[in-house]
């Protein structure tokens, strides 16, 4: 038991929610584009992406604790065995993916394993830069929902790589694209805004050894790209829906509009690891979760015409 809860803590498991939420969104989207979901391929996807997920948060642990040389979830050789573990276990998996939907779906996932190395490992770390937000916002957000949507709507052209006769053809429908983007920025921004709260909390203790986003512009200006981050989310679900990219139920995400306000303003008021800064993944919850709840419904209403 006491391993098991070394294991956890050594992955960050309650940090996993933000990974989880874009596949549900994706997978809600996916069903309201085509009623239907390849739920086995899916699982696969999620399991793959979440132990991926898993295997950058330990890297993380594993380069902090030997840089600040506080003692470690594992000793060096088990903390090894146990990312490559899961690591190549994600590998094999998005390769499996590929292999059924095509090179596009294999350059996503590479896009997402070579982030997710850079993110935390190598002598310039984008986790430790003011890139961090922006990198994890879209890899999390767009990258993870593209891959669901490429394997539950693999008829609606979004980008699609073709290698023929050592001729490579790239598709991409910009008008599918570009809508496909709006879907995604909430996620996107919501995600960056995790990493946002958490780096604007750490921001005396990591001043030794990383130079972020929040640092790089000051407290007040972040909290004020914290909050322009949830607007933003709010206004892509409004465009979005009215320009019949999403369910116009979709709107009814807005009323998470009044305690997401109140969040804000409790996170201005006092930015604290331990006390405020969950308020950042509350929001993140509050707003995905009535967001794919009104996918669905859009998608359940789908069947019936």
């Amino acid at each position: 038991m006491k391993t098991l809860k070394t294991f956890l803590s050594f992955v960050e498991i309650q940090t996993k929610l933000a990974s989880v939420m874009p596949f549900l969104a994706a997978l809600a989207y996916a069903f309201y584009l085509t009623s239907a979901i390849n739920l086995r391929n899916s699982l696969i996807y999620l399991v793959a992406a979440f132990l991926f997920d898993m295997a950058v948060t330990a890297i993380n642990n594993y380069m902090d604790k030997r840089e600040t040389k506080a003692v470690p979830h594992f000793s060096r050789p088990v903390s090894l065995i146990i990312i490559f573990a899961m690591a190549i276990a994600a590998g094999i998996l998005g390769l499996y993916l590929a292999h059924l939907y095509g090179l596009a779906v294999l350059l996503a996932g590479m896009i997402c394993f070579v982030a997710g190395i850079a993110y935390t490992y190598g002598p310039a770390p984008v986790s430790k830069s003011p890139y961090g937000e922006a990198v994890s916002g879209f890899v999390m957000g767009f990258i993870i929902m593209f891959i669901v949507v490429s394997i539950n709507a693999p008829t609606i052209p979004i980008v699609d790589i073709v290698l023929y006769h050592w001729h490579l053809y790239i598709d991409i429908n910009l008008a599918n694209l570009l809508g496909f983007g709006l879907v995604t920025l909430p996620a996107v921004c919501l995600i960056a805004n995790i990493m946002l709260a958490n780096n604007i909390c750490d921001l005396e203790a990591d001043k030794a050894t990383r130079y972020t986003m929040a640092r790089h512009i000051g407290i007040p200006n972040a909290l004020a790209l914290f909050a322009t981050l949830n607007c933003v989310a709010y206004l892509a679900i409004v465009a979005a829906s009215i320009l019949g990219i999403l369910p116009l139920w979709c709107l009814i995400t807005l009323v998470t509009i009044l305690p997401v306000q109140k969040n804000i303003r409790v996170f201005f008021k006092r930015q604290s690891k331990r006390e405020t800064f969950p308020l950042a993944v509350k929001n993140f919850m509050l707003i995905m979760t009535a967001f794919v709840l009104t996918l669905l419904l859009g998608g359940v209403l789908n069947l019936g015409t």
